[in-house]
């Protein structure tokens, strides 16, 4: 596995980040054991970072897995915006992880300069907890152009998560080529840069998977990938491509072959985007809120990149119990 620097933190991440919102109950995928289970097969595999948010409810399950382990890297996120609230946050952290220190810590989904003004008071706290100690490097995650620009400009941001695939989708204010251009100007003022959404929320899953991953893995300006994994089909797969290694047809045709499952996270706002572009006919609201029928998705992915909260995730799908039998 390729590693990177983070900047002068003495901090070293694995070229592959294993994200953890599949596992956690946001989409109640696997259970804590298994989920563990993943995790430990993943740093096995030479991945050391692993993607967290206190939304993502998924902080126990990195603690079961590998305790205070100084070999593990833990990129965490809040959604605070205040100094009071981010300082809490962080301390829920430490506590939920069992570290005395935190490695990444992020200010999440930061969507403009307005926004990043009015949570001012929680980025002042990250810089505090970083000249403290208590905190390795600080950044922030986005989906927009704008704030990419912005993270350029503060001189104590090392790490920055920023949406960006093969498809530009998930990018709420732009295009593809506009975030390179910003990424460029990250990289021109040192910091660390991670991409989120490589597969637009396992949009680009199915048919191109590999092609999304492949972009970016060789992409000049990309420094990690950030991607959530089920199995350890994937965890292979994802670990060849981050070495630049040949695939085996059968893990190939594993994947392709790979159950889905549409999921919508509470935090949708009720828009209704994504009920006009589904094809099938799947997606409904109910009490002011997008549902699917899953019996009737085909997994097109048309739904995902239209969605202003980056709330609609296609992800693997646990077999039924009687294929599971089968299998044995």
């Amino acid at each position: 596995m390729r590693y990177v620097q983070v900047g002068s933190t003495g901090l070293r991440v694995s070229r592959l980040c294993f994200g953890t919102l599949q596992l956690g109950p946001m989409m109640a995928q696997l259970p804590p054991i298994q989920a563990a289970e993943i995790l430990t097969y993943a740093f096995e595999r030479n991945i050391n970072a692993f993607d967290t948010a206190k939304t993502f409810r998924s902080r126990d399950l990195l603690a079961n897995a590998f305790g205070n382990n100084p070999d593990v890297v833990i990129i965490d996120k809040s959604p605070a915006r205040t100094y009071e609230e981010m300082e809490r946050d962080v301390a829920e952290s430490l506590v939920e992880l069992d570290r005395d220190e935190a490695d990444i810590f992020l200010l999440y989904d930061v969507r403009s300069r307005e926004d990043f003004s009015l949570r001012q008071g929680a980025w002042d706290y990250l810089r505090e907890a970083k000249e403290m100690g208590l905190v390795k490097a600080i950044g922030l995650s986005t989906h927009t152009v704008e704030v990419a620009e912005l993270a350029s400009e503060l001189p104590d941001a090392d790490f920055v998560q920023v949406a960006f695939n093969l498809t530009g989708a998930g990018i709420l204010d732009g295009d593809r080529a506009a975030m390179e251009r910003a990424i460029g100007k990250l990289k021109e003022t040192g910091k660390t840069v991670c991409a989120i959404k490589p597969l637009a929320g396992g949009m680009l899953a199915r048919d191109m998977w590999r092609e999304a991953l492949e972009f970016l893995f060789n992409h000049p300006l990309i420094d990690c990938v950030c991607v959530g994994m089920t199995t350890h089909e994937e965890v292979d797969a994802n670990c060849a491509l981050a070495n630049a290694e040949v695939l085996s047809d059968d893990l190939c045709e594993s994947l392709k072959g790979m159950r889905r499952k549409l999921v919508i996270l509470d935090w949708c706002n009720g828009c209704e985007a994504c009920i006009p572009v589904c094809p099938t006919k799947a997606l409904y609201m109910h009490a002011g809120f997008a549902r699917v029928i899953q019996e009737l998705c085909d997994w097109c992915g048309k739904c995902g990149p239209v969605c202003p909260e980056q709330a609609i995730f296609l992800i693997p799908a646990p077999k039924p119990v009687e294929m599971e039998k089968e299998a044995e």
